[in-house]
């Protein structure tokens, strides 16, 4: 083998070869995570979101009841040019558009049809869930 290096990426496992020497990197996913929180009609909610580098999004939303219910909506989408589209399995759908490095408005747009609009604020680099992006107990 030269010293001249080859590298090697087998299902995020990076292995460097160089002058007969074996190194293993471990690349990890690079997300961006964010908390959203804001009030629709009575309740509010808190989303947690994770950003990849490659365009997708993941993350969960709590939405607390003004009885103190609260409902749990895990969704999955993509993110393009500030503008997020995701789905819940229920059928549900959210948009929004990420309106500033403090402010993101949109909708959740029900099975029936019904869209409720949405404004937020974003709170970067927020600890949240790792398994799948929840908002942490408050």
């Amino acid at each position: 083998m030269t010293l001249s290096a080859r590298a090697l990426l087998a299902g995020g496992l990076l292995v460097l070869l160089s002058a007969g020497i074996q190194r293993t990197v471990f690349a990890a996913p690079v997300e961006v995570a964010e908390l959203w929180t804001g009030t629709i009609y009575t309740s509010t909610y808190r989303i947690g979101i994770c950003f990849s580098s490659e365009g997708k999004v993941r993350g969960v939303m709590h939405l607390r009841t003004r009885k103190g219910d609260v409902d749990v909506y895990h969704f999955f989408g993509t993110v393009k040019d500030n503008e997020v589209n995701a789905a819940h399995s229920s059928g549900q759908t959210f948009r929004w558009r990420l309106v500033s490095a403090k402010k993101v408005e949109g909708e959740i747009v029900l099975k029936s049809g019904r869209k409720i609009a949405l404004d937020g604020v974003r709170h970067h680099d927020a600890r949240l869930a790792p398994e799948d992006c929840a908002p942490l107990r408050e």
